[in-house]
């Protein structure tokens, strides 16, 4: 994670496996000065409280609850929690209610640990990360593919700069990455992000992503 700026001040890590949660230890250990660990959603909750860290990395399965209530709960209670939500699989039910619950990102277990930093470094900086099983997952389920309008690109109003780094966010390129591909600064390419999701009143990547699809920028093959 050499990415990351500086060390955050604290990480907590719900989940009842303890070789998970080491490895997680020795991956992100050094850049937080505090890591807490509850095998139980119920001590999570009760650890998030007290401390309120900047960053929970949760899983779906827990042996007292589900993960989707345990997200809900700290939602309301440290609102500024950056929560990724994560799982063995990408099992389709899980993804949507985390998503639902409102958790800021999501990866799959099996994937690499340089998809797992990207995603917490995504988080960090104020930004959603879910990898491409869990956008498939999401886009589904809110944007059925049966129910895809394909509209002209003209119609949508945007230049074609900005339907490049519309294409560019759903691919979830970084901004300095976006801003190598596309020869513009890195402040300019965030100020594009902006502009764009304010016109298409977009919350999240899942809302860029669905306009995208739905305006025929995209398809669910591009993910």
């Amino acid at each position: 994670m050499s990415g990351l700026p500086k060390k955050y001040h604290s990480l907590l890590v719900i989940d009842d496996h303890n070789m998970i949660v080491n490895g997680i230890r020795l991956l992100l250990g050094d850049y937080f000065g505090e890591f807490y660990h509850a095998n139980e959603g119920a001590k999570g909750m009760s650890l998030a409280l007290e401390h309120q860290p900047q960053l929970v990395v949760i899983d779906y399965l827990l042996p007292d609850m589900s993960g989707d209530a345990v997200v809900k709960e700290i939602k309301y209670r440290c609102p500024s929690t950056r929560i990724l939500a994560y799982s063995f699989n990408g099992y389709s039910a899980a993804v949507i209610r985390m998503f639902e619950a409102g958790v800021h990102g999501y990866v799959i277990k099996n994937e690499d640990d340089l998809e797992f930093t990207k995603a917490v470094e995504s988080l960090l900086e104020g930004k959603d990360y879910f990898c491409r099983e869990a956008r498939t997952h999401i886009i589904q389920r809110v944007f059925p593919e049966e129910e895809h309008p394909r509209l002209i690109v003209a119609n949508t109003g945007f230049s074609a700069k900005e339907i490049e780094i519309v294409r560019l966010i759903c691919q979830q390129k970084t901004a300095r990455e976006i801003a190598a591909l596309v020869y513009l600064s890195e402040r300019t390419v965030e100020q594009y992000r902006s502009n764009i999701s304010k016109r298409i009143g977009a919350k999240n990547i899942a809302g860029i992503i669905r306009f995208a699809l739905q305006n025929g920028i995209i398809d669910l093959g591009d993910l």
